[in-house]
């Protein structure tokens, strides 16, 4: 990842930094001069920052995207193990699959709990209007990873096909 490379050139670059900056200092320091202190904040400083380049090289920043997902919401999330997004009526099932799998990169997180299960469940829904003041919600399928991966391979999705030959009936009436 472009990012990653950045800081790892950036950790690089604030180590050396760090390091001549020690070495001055400790020269300073033997000689007793005035800028030792000045010197020890720099040093300390840079340390700091290789430090937090250092951190950004060991997660991504930026999530990646699953090409073909349709845009969704997320409507209901407390960090636990489970989690409903809203996605439009217009969503075909292949696209609901690569929307499920780019929900559940973007919602991962491993500070996510579990009360007794190691899956996280992401369920999705639409909500259509067959008549006037009449709302009708709809889910469309689920998708269950385990909370330790960001991308689990094993990550089991199911799309229910008897809803959306529903909201297909429905379309069909309006």
């Amino acid at each position: 990842m472009a990012s990653t490379n950045f800081f790892q050139l950036a950790t690089w670059g604030c180590g050396i930094l760090a390091g001549i900056l020690l070495l001055t200092t400790l020269v300073l320091w033997l000689r007793q001069s005035e800028r030792r202190f000045a010197f020890f904040g720099y040093t300390a400083f840079s340390v700091v920052l290789t430090a937090g380049c250092f951190a950004l090289t060991l997660t991504p920043i930026t999530r990646p995207v699953v090409a073909g997902a349709a845009p969704y919401t997320t409507v209901y999330d407390q960090g636990s193990n489970r989690a409903v997004i809203a996605v439009s009526p217009d969503i075909t099932p292949a696209q609901l699959e690569l929307t499920l799998r780019q929900a559940a990169s973007n919602l991962f997180s491993s500070g996510r709990f579990s009360q007794g299960s190691p899956v996280l469940t992401i369920t999705a829904r639409t909500v259509v209007h067959p008549a006037p003041g009449i709302s009708e919600p709809i889910v469309l399928g689920s998708l269950q990873q385990s909370l330790m991966r960001r991308q689990d391979p094993e990550a089991h999705i199911e799309i229910f096909g008897g809803a959306f030959d529903h909201l297909e009936e429905i379309r069909s009436h309006s």
